[in-house]
């Protein structure tokens, strides 16, 4: 019969557990400090100001004797805890997100090739630092960052990380999001120091100097070269390719959307991005590979040495994600104090990979990667022990089945909150899918490892390769075959900040009752429930009474959109209706009320549009005239057509003006699929005529909530 254990924990032992784990005490009023300094209210503390305080407070508690009076005690924890938190603040002081090269104009470059070159569709994408500038291409200013380029695909050029290139382009930062909701691409790149970007004409590049890389940098790349050539030669079909590579060496350039979208729907995304997961694999590849030098002491440091440069090369290999540097950290942790015999604490750990990597980028602590590597592991260490409590006594043959299914649980309700708030989806086979796969993926990596290993044998390699063929094409089909079950995702999940925030309030009140047991923790995760919920049916109410239309910002089309009272229909030209904005407007569009974009009904501009009374449509008391659907003629001598607004899309062979003599709008809304010339053209029209104008290109998407009527 399952039993709970009894046992007893209170706030003593809380706070011996805290004291026993200090990295995690200074860890904490860290993050709160970089956190303070980047979103919340931002100082200026100079260095010099920095060290005088922490000096000064540390000289004046000494003077005092403060440590000697056991009530004051606490001013010295109070004193380090300040500290930290203005280390933070520093931190992100001393790494601006500015950029320190001329933008918007011509200059000439010299740029190092950091990275493997990337190939898209249409053209070649090359990661580089900016090593210099200069406006005469003689005086040259030394510079340090990173960017991005790209070039025509066909170029007869050939990049390989250390070749040292000299251009003349000119850099511009990378565009801000045009739609409310829209994934902020320039402010995740800001983040990691890279603010600008080149298209490079490929007659306007000279490759001057190669191998301008040290040692370590080749050799991983080479070893990447090696391990993608070794796939290759292993005969592995397109997606089973395309899985190896993302498995073994971190590239999934080549993963197919709906692939990809297979296993995010699936729940087991996590297994195609190297992570802490594929770093334990190695690890134990590893241990098991060298368990006979276990038997001595010197053998065993010696072991601990080859397993630490394996695991960093290996996530060098994979390219340094944050959720692979934290792992490979942790894992290096743990094996210097096996080696040292010093005691393994897994959150003292988690603090100490935490605060190194803060110190290398401050910035890491707001990418999702980092946050849902750490929640992860946080809810596996805290949670799973917990859930596994009652099946203490489960037999040898069950048990390992339902330790997977807790750290499965345990990892998801660490990572809930982020989950939903950022994905606004959630996979509702996640369970039973990680329970066949993340095993199975063990498996396929140890077949991937193997294939590496005999690619010196090409017989042993087309077998070895086949084996890996077959597992990956097994993988692939299980990821599909959850996809498919119905009611494989929960999408469309609308919650806002508050909510995600009582979300974390629940789940650290769990966490709580699991320890204390006090009934205010089971009274704390009901009240942020009732509230979560509270607001949910809130927001659904606002959703069936709102009243809304707007163009979005995309890319060479036009989208139109029109809500009311909890549905909608878009107008899109014939460029956009067949495409998925998703990524535009999904966000936005759950916030409305709407799953995705499928959800409205979609009108092309090439057809007949419903309620469209010359060119005009009427919505929610406003004149809405498009300019592709007007009934324009030069020779219209009568009084202009007053409309609410004018939404310009592409038409051939009618001047801004002969449409101006025909209506009089009071707002001009210039869609994104019109040529620049034209744009230009509209834009001075509209100037001179003292009309509101609103450019999509520049100003991003366009949004109306109509109440009263336009009076005539």
């Amino acid at each position: 019969m399952i039993q709970f254990e009894a046992y007893r924990y209170d706030l003593t032992d809380f706070m011996d557990d805290i004291r026993r784990n200090p990295f995690l005490r200074i860890t904490l009023p860290l993050l709160f400090g970089i956190i303070f300094q980047y979103y919340l209210f931002p100082v200026q503390i100079s260095g010099l100001a920095f060290i005088a305080v922490f000096f000064g407070s540390l000289f004046i508690l000494q003077i005092f004797k403060v440590y000697q009076q056991y009530s004051f005690a606490w001013l010295y924890g109070f004193h380090y805890y300040l500290i930290f938190f203005f280390m933070g603040i520093s931190l992100v002081q001393l790494n601006p997100l500015k950029t320190t090269i001329p933008l918007n104009e011509e200059n000439c470059f010299e740029l190092l090739v950091a990275e493997n070159p990337v190939h898209n569709d249409n053209s070649l994408r090359l990661d580089v630092k900016i090593r210099a500038f200069s406006a005469d291409g003689e005086n040259w200013k030394k510079c340090n960052e990173l960017s991005i380029i790209y070039m025509e695909k066909d170029s007869t050029l050939r990049f390989s990380p250390g070749d040292v290139l000299v251009c003349k382009t000119v850099f511009n930062e990378f565009s801000p999001p045009q739609n409310p909701g829209e994934f902020d691409y320039r402010e995740y790149l800001r983040r990691k120091k890279i603010f600008a970007t080149a298209f490079v004409n490929s007659n306007k590049v000279v490759v001057v100097d190669s191998g301008q890389i040290n040692f370590y940098r080749k050799f991983i790349f080479n070893l990447q070269q090696y391990s993608l050539e070794t796939l290759q030669k292993a005969q592995l079909k397109s997606d089973e390719l395309a899985v190896a590579m993302a498995l073994l060496i971190g590239d999934k350039q080549f993963l197919e959307d709906d692939l990809r979208s297979s296993y995010t729907n699936s729940g087991t995304v996590h297994l195609l991005a190297v992570s802490g997961l594929h770093v334990g694999i190695v690890f134990m590849i590893l241990s098991f590979v060298l368990k006979f030098m276990d038997r001595k002491k010197k053998l065993r440091l010696i072991k601990g040495f080859i397993i630490l440069i394996s695991l960093w090369i290996f996530a060098s290999v994979a390219g340094l994600a944050s959720s692979i540097v934290r792992a490979s950290v942790m894992f290096s942790i743990f094996i210097v104090a096996d080696m040292t015999g010093k005691s393994k604490s897994t959150y003292n750990n988690m603090a100490l990979s935490c605060f190194i990597m803060c110190l290398a980028n401050p910035y890491v602590i707001f990418e999702s990667g980092f946050q849902l590597s750490y929640l992860a592991v946080l809810g596996i260490v805290y949670f799973q022990p917990k859930f596994m409590k009652p099946f203490h006594r489960c037999n040898r043959f069950v048990k390992p089945l339902v330790e997977c299914m807790t750290v499965t649980v345990a990892a998801q309700l660490g990572t809930l909150p982020v989950i939903l708030y950022i994905f606004k989806t959630f996979p509702t086979y996640f369970l039973l899918s990680n329970l066949i796969l993340v095993p199975y993926t063990s498996v396929v990596m140890y077949i991937g490892a193997l294939v590496i290993a005999l690619s010196w044998q090409p017989f042993l390699l087309v077998i070895s390769g086949a084996v890996l063929n077959v597992s990956i094409y097994l993988m692939n089909w299980t990821v599909k075959f959850f996809d498919q079950l119905p009611g494989s995702t929960i999408d469309g999940i609308n919650i806002d900040g508050i909510q995600c925030t009582l979300l974390v309030v629940s789940i650290l009140s769990l966490a709580l009752l699991f320890s204390f047991k006090r009934r205010i923790c089971f009274v704390a995760i009901m009240a942020s429930m009732i509230g979560l919920f509270s607001i949910g049916a809130f927001h659904s109410y606002k959703a069936f009474s709102h009243k809304e239309f707007g163009v979005f910002g995309v890319k060479r089309a036009f989208y139109a959109y029109f809500i009311e009272n909890g549905e909608g229909f878009s107008i899109r030209d014939t460029v956009a209706i067949n495409k998925s904005f998703d990524f535009n407007t999904k966000n936005y569009l759950i916030s409305r009320g709407f799953r995705s974009e499928q959800d409205l009904t979609n009108l092309s501009l090439a057809d007949s549009i419903p309620d469209l009374y010359k060119g005009v449509l009427l919505f929610s008391g406003k004149k809405i005239a498009l300019s592709s659907q007007l009934a324009v003629t030069d020779s219209f001598s009568g009084t202009p057509l007053n409309v609410d607004y004018l939404f310009v899309t592409e038409r051939q062979n009618i001047k801004p003006e002969t449409m101006l003599s025909c209506y009089n709008p009071a707002k001009i809304i210039i869609a994104n699929n019109l040529p620049a010339s034209k744009i230009t053209e509209w834009l001075e029209l509209a100037e001179s005529r003292k009309i509101p104008c609103h450019n999509i290109k520049t100003e991003g998407g366009f949004r109306e909530f109509p109440s009263v009527p336009r009076q005539k």
